[in-house]
């Protein structure tokens, strides 16, 4: 269950310590004993491109991004669960939009790096991941959402 709970943070967290050593290792390679690993520059991006979106998908999930509350400061009471549930809604309709994109961009991928011969498809497989997640996450806030007006018309 932690592991499900947390996946982003871990996947995240072990793709940047991937980048951080990689870059590390390559720096006193370069300049320690003047020779440097080809596909270092490569994996390094690649993680932190995983990095990212993974991190992106963690400050969704805690709703940690940031956004313009005047509106729903402005609004009653009993109109702000409402709100946030129309906002959720349409989120969940943006999410699930950007991973079919994100699929159909992923069925594109038929390049591979230059130095490591990876395949594209194991590098843009993170958009899908990242929106089919949030995606995942916006169905968990609505649920919160219809029980707190549940609650609320008791």
């Amino acid at each position: 269950m932690f592991l499900l709970k947390n996946i982003e943070e871990i996947l995240a967290s072990i793709a940047i310590s991937i980048t951080v050593l990689v870059v590390i290792i390559n720096v006193v390679l370069r300049y320690g004993f003047g020779f440097v690993v080809p596909w270092s520059e490569e994996l390094s991006v690649i993680c932190f491109i995983w990095a990212v979106y993974l991190g992106i998908s963690s400050c969704y999930k805690h709703k940690l991004h940031m956004g313009v509350d005047v509106v729903v400061a402005m609004l009653p009471e009993k109109a702000k669960t409402p709100f946030r549930l129309c906002v959720s809604l349409f989120l969940l309709a943006l999410n699930i939009l950007m991973a079919v994109l994100s699929y159909q961009y992923l069925m594109l991928s038929n390049k591979v790096t230059p130095v490591m011969g990876m395949s594209y498809f194991a590098i843009n497989g993170v958009l899908l991941v990242c929106f089919s997640l949030m995606a995942i996450h916006t169905v968990r806030f609505i649920v919160s959402d219809i029980a707190s007006l549940k609650r609320s018309f008791k």
